[in-house]
């Protein structure tokens, strides 16, 4: 079967139903002439072969992009020229050019290079045109016209949505149905070098070609290219006008100093739509071994930035009126309200994330998120029916799985919940295959670290390391309390009650933590040999939940069910917890 790369048109009548019937020997002879002055010159004039037809649509192939959006243009200029009659009259087109790995059989051409072509097609307006990112990229600079970043667009039969361009087209109103981009968009400049060694550019490149991979890692975010973002190197422009022609909201620009054996590498995130800076950092380090180094300066940046452009994304989400928010910012704002993790603010989560997948069905995020909340609610003691809030938990997570297998925080949410319900081998299968997809998320180490110490297989020693991973990755998490908690239990387990209540006691001092820490460490103490505490710490975790008792205790810990954890519920309860 052979196959080749070549660029593609698809050009479709807007309403050729409604226009056949309303004059169907009329359009067929309109649409002839139109053909044979506009249409086909203008095609052939660029190289153009038409594949085929298709009664109201053309499929045509170019050897050149930039020979085939000229074309597009000449055509769609020339076509609003000739339509002079009432609007509901008029032929118009609508055309998407591609660029793209075709197969060819016979005459025709297929694959998915045709199909992006054909959904180009349907995002363009009447009378307009727009283009994928390899099109972008190799026109850019190269017309009169003005391209205009839509954002990453879904492409049915195609696991990741396509990056859109439209080009303006004087008297062409924009479409407003097309789907607004549901993540955000980053590019990382090259870093200058800012030594005097030119061979240190090296360094600079395999940082930042590196920071790129492992932020594509996060699927909730679209990184650009590295031929793409490198593509600006050492061109004086404004960080607003690289984003525009890069279609992005932010941009990662940075650098590289060495002096002697002494490196300093300093970063900065800035949302490109003002230009203002989200977020700056700065490392110094001493040379060593550089493979090392390199890999642990793409780290402190990657786990720096991705939570900062989350944080953004939620902090935008709330300045908008909620009515107004798309199913993006839906999911941001209901990520924000869960953050708060109170009752109020589970409640308001779970109906923002709902109100996003009501939007967009198959929106990963929020249904993950879903699952979280379901999970919350089972764990907290919050919800009356804990069982089934753990069967939605899991159908939610299972959901967003199957809309996006390599979804790390999908992943997360279905190991979480799976934890939660005590399938806990289960659970450490699919939180390794989220770690394996993105090992910069601390969620999914965190909730790995918890499965770990389940009590048919415990594993203390490398829950410990995961917990301690997660807290190195996300210092600043809105549930770094949770984290301490997860560490203070794997102590727990290994005996080191004192190590253990330390932990339970940084949790506690979280503003956000609930109940868990504190009767934590009324266990610990207790095991500790420190009873004369246990009463005050039993007294806060009940005031955080009047109603607490042993069993909803048990849902959140089953490792109190490992040897030498026992008999520490028991002992409450002999203290007053009710059972």
């Amino acid at each position: 079967m052979d196959r080749r790369l070549t660029t593609i048109l698809a050009a479709d009548l807007v309403g050729y139903s409604r226009l056949m019937a309303a004059d169907e020997e009329g359009i067929i002879a309109r649409l002839r002439v139109a053909r044979a002055e506009v249409v086909d010159p203008a095609l052939a004039e660029a190289g153009g072969r038409i594949v085929k037809t298709m009664g109201d649509g053309l499929l045509v192939e170019f050897g050149s992009p930039v020979a085939a959006v000229r074309a597009a243009l000449v055509l769609q200029r020339a076509m609003a020229v000739r339509q002079t009659g009432p609007e509901a009259e008029r032929l118009t087109f609508r055309v998407g050019v591609n660029l793209g790995d075709i197969v060819i059989d016979g005459d025709d051409i297929l694959g998915d290079g045709v199909n992006i072509a054909a959904r180009l097609e349907t995002l363009a307006p009447p009378g307009g045109l727009c283009i994928s990112r390899t099109v972008h990229d190799q026109v850019r600079g190269k017309l009169d016209a003005v391209l205009t970043p839509l954002g990453p667009q879904p492409v049915k039969n195609l696991p990741e949505p396509v990056e859109v361009w439209r080009v303006e087209i004087e008297g062409v109103e924009p479409r407003s149905t097309v789907k607004p981009g549901t993540r955000p968009a980053i590019a990382v400049l090259p870093f200058d070098n800012m030594s005097r060694d030119a061979d240190q550019d090296f360094l600079a490149d395999g940082i930042v070609e590196d920071v790129i991979s492992e932020l594509s890692r996060f699927r909730d975010l679209t990184v650009i290219a590295r031929n793409s973002s490198f593509s600006f190197r050492g061109r004086a422009l404004d960080i607003r006008k690289i984003a525009q022609e890069l279609g992005v909201r932010y941009i990662v620009e940075g650098s590289v100093r060495r002096a002697g054996d002494r490196l300093r590498v300093t970063a900065q995130l800035i949302d490109a739509s003002d230009g203002s800076h989200v977020w700056a950092g700065r490392w110094d380090r001493t040379m060593a071994d550089l493979f090392d180094l390199q890999d642990e300066l793409t780290q402190a940046i990657v786990t720096a930035v991705a939570p900062e452009i989350s944080a953004h994304e939620r902090t935008l989400a709330r300045r908008k009126p909620t009515e107004s928010l798309t199913a993006w910012e839906l999911t941001q704002r209901a990520y924000s309200e869960y953050f708060q993790y109170s009752a109020e603010g589970i409640a308001a989560a779970k109906t923002f994330a709902t109100r996003a997948i009501e939007a967009d069905p198959e929106i990963v995020l929020a249904h993950a998120l879903l699952a979280r909340i379901h999970t919350a609610d089972a764990m907290s003691g919050r919800s009356d029916d804990a069982a089934e809030r753990l069967r939605l938990a899991r159908a939610a997570a299972e959901r967003a799985i199957e809309l996006d297998s390599r979804s790390d925080a999908a992943h997360a949410a279905l190991g979480f919940a799976l934890s939660i319900s005590r399938q806990h081998d289960r659970a450490i299968k699919v939180l390794e295959v989220g770690r394996a997809l993105n090992p910069n998320n601390a969620n999914t180490l965190v909730h790995l670290a918890a499965a770990r110490l389940h009590p048919t297989d415990p594993e203390p020693a490398r829950a410990l390391a995961d917990a301690r991973e997660a807290l190195r990755l996300s210092p600043t998490d809105p549930f770094v309390w949770i984290y301490e908690w997860v560490i203070g239990w794997a102590q727990m387990q290994l005996g080191d009650f004192q190590a253990a209540l330390e932990s339970f006691n940084a949790a506690r001092a979280h503003p956000k933590a609930d109940w868990k820490p504190a009767l934590s460490a009324a266990m610990a103490t207790l095991a500790a040999g420190q009873a004369e505490h246990v009463a005050a710490l039993l007294s806060e975790a009940r005031s955080h939940k009047s109603t607490l008792t042993l069993a909803e205790v048990l849902i959140s810990t089953p490792n109190l069910h490992v040897s030498p954890l026992a008999d520490l519920g028991e002992r409450l309860v002999e203290l007053g917890l009710p059972r």
